[in-house]
């Protein structure tokens, strides 16, 4: 056995992770140490992948999959790389980290000042979507051209931001643009291969 043990190169966490959370019909989430920040972070959270047969019974479609924190530890041994695995009773006495109680994956620092605000904020938001995240495009109240080699120059940021950017002078190979938008296309048709 000895023997053994001394040959065992262990296992790897991510690929046995997704194993052990199929079979136990759990979600894991999986944390570290970082050394250099001394603190503690998640590092891969490992879902339950539901089956695709739909003909089950009305009460095991609602069940509610357990979801287990564990802490990882790594240390050095003679040269060697060793991990030492942790169940986690108080994730938020752990990372000092408040955690969304729907998704479980947004994180809120109870030292910050905006924290209350942020957290009903986002606790309402996320009870609506029932703990999905919800993708939408956030466009600005007034639409302003993307030109990045206009906005980066240095100068004209500093200009455009005093309100002088007519000031402004390009240098020569310099394209600059005056885009207007106007409410009815006045050409239709220019040249023999373009059309509108």
């Amino acid at each position: 056995m000895t023997d053994l043990l001394k040959t065992f190169e262990g296992l790897d966490i991510t690929k046995y992770a997704n194993i052990v959370s199929q079979k136990l019909k759990i979600n894991q989430d999986i944390y570290y140490y970082d050394n250099e920040h001394k603190n503690y972070y998640r590092g891969l959270q490992v879902m339950n992948q539901k089956e695709a047969i739909e003909d089950r019974s009305f009460a095991n479609q609602n069940e509610v999959i357990k979801t287990i924190d564990i802490l990882v530890v790594e240390s050095i041994y003679e040269g060697n790389k060793i991990s030492h695995a942790f169940a986690i009773a108080n994730k938020q006495a752990l990372t000092g980290l408040k955690f969304c109680p729907h998704c479980n994956s947004k994180a809120f620092d109870p030292k910050d000042k905006n924290y209350s605000r942020d957290y009903e904020k986002h606790t309402i938001k996320c009870e609506n979507n029932e703990g999905k995240i919800v993708k939408q495009v956030k466009l600005d109240y007034i639409q302003k051209p993307f030109v990045p080699h206009i906005m980066q120059n240095k100068t004209y940021q500093y200009l455009f931001a005093n309100g002088r950017q007519y000031e402004f002078k390009p240098t020569q190979y310099f394209i600059t643009y005056d885009l207007e938008t106007v409410p009815k296309i006045v050409n239709k048709k220019f040249g023999k291969s373009s059309y509108q």
